[in-house]
């Protein structure tokens, strides 16, 4: 029998092995709190001290490691080109050697630290310990910017419809970010006001640029892990409360399936594995006991199979389809123009509920995002 999780590549990046290890060596406190115990404002406030520390660190590294750069390029540049390119380059190798494994690190320890306020041990399944969807696995691609590894989950393709010459393209386009910056930034300079600024070199323009994208690199990183942690908290959050309401014993088979399919198409919607719906998807998956495909991401069968099951099995699917859409904090294209399919006469509300829902964990609102999430029988 297939098995029902396939990794097309499964193992880890080098890159991000180097993220695992150092994130196990960071965590070695015990923690007894749970992350609901505080209030929005408290967590936000303390999501932005990390941040604001973090930017601090990253922006000086940045500043350190920029500017013996800068300073060998000008120092050398009346110099054979041979003697001027050694070492430009070899200094430039040197420097950004440096500062990527002190950004890194950097990066790792503030995706730490918001895993410790959101204390990731409350909530940890066993199926949930080992793979690339451990919470460590997780946190260090956030922290390090990889892509979350393609896979094939009960046959749900998230690629089915992305074109990957664009992701490509826009791969690199990122990667070269810091370049492009630099370059149109003396560009500008060079037209308006020369080669120099009070005899200052317009080429030191690369260190206020370094360090705004470091500083902002840290910020985006903070912000996705802390999306992924609330993501985290949540999906065990929603699965524990079904459990305990005993929700699911009252479904169909049929509406067991839609469960799956709600979650599914979410996925395909959104053109991505993001960890939070994997999460939410494995905890119905496991509370559900499905392991077979069932083509879970075909969009016309979820929207038969609403009008299949009962009102209050309707009510309950579109619940979860409404939550699955907005764990990775934005509405895609796909979804905001074929979610109100599933919505029927009340479209309004759950799309009210899925901008609000969205708005809350991108925002790093947990508390307004879990009292949007409760999923039962009753309409919206």
């Amino acid at each position: 029998m297939a098995q029902p999780i396939q990794f097309k590549e499964p193992k880890a990046s080098v890159l991000e092995k180097f993220g695992i290890y150092y994130l196990k060596l960071f965590r070695q406190r015990k923690l007894s709190h749970h992350v609901f115990e505080f209030s929005d404002e408290a967590l936000r406030s303390k999501v932005m001290r990390i941040s604001v520390k973090g930017i601090l660190l990253s922006a000086g590294i940045g500043l350190v490691c920029v500017w013996p750069t800068v300073y060998v390029d000008l120092l050398f540049q009346n110099k054979p080109p041979l003697i001027h390119y050694a070492w430009s380059y070899g200094v430039l190798a040197i420097s950004f050697i440096i500062e990527f494994y002190i950004l890194f690190l950097i990066a790792l320890r503030s995706v730490h630290e918001v895993s410790e306020l959101i204390n990731t041990h409350a909530h940890e399944k066993d199926f949930l310990q080992a793979g690339p969807f451990n919470i460590i696995n997780i946190l260090s691609r956030a922290a390090l910017q990889l892509p979350d590894p393609e896979m094939q989950i009960l046959g749900i393709d998230p690629f089915e419809k992305v074109s990957k010459s664009n992701l490509l393209i826009l791969g690199l386009l990122y990667k070269l970010r810091i370049v492009i910056t630099n370059f149109a930034a003396r560009f500008l300079l060079r037209v308006t006001v020369g080669i120099s600024i009070a005899g200052v070199s317009i080429n030191y323009i690369a260190l206020p640029v370094e360090c705004f994208w470091n500083a902002m690199v840290i910020l985006l990183v903070v912000k996705e892990a802390r999306l992924r942690l609330f993501g985290f908290a949540l999906s065990n959050h929603i699965a524990d409360k079904v459990l305990h309401d005993r929700l699911l014993g009252q479904l169909s088979p049929e509406a067991k399936i839609g469960c799956l399919r709600a979650i599914g198409n979410t996925v395909v919607m959104a053109q991505n594995y993001h960890p939070n719906v994997i999460i939410l998807l494995m905890r119905f998956k496991d509370l559900l006991h499905i392991n077979k495909e069932h083509r879970y991401d075909d969009w016309n069968l979820f929207l038969e199979c609403l009008k299949n099951v009962s009102g209050a099995e309707r009510h309950f699917l579109r619940d979860l389809l409404t939550v699955a859409a907005s764990f990775d904090g934005k509405i895609s294209r796909l979804e905001s123009k074929n979610i109100g399919d599933a919505y029927g006469p009340d479209k309004e509300a759950y799309i009210t509920r899925l901008r609000l829902l969205t708005a809350h964990l991108s925002h790093g609102r947990l508390h307004a995002a879990a009292a949007l999430c409760q999923i039962n029988f009753q309409a919206e």
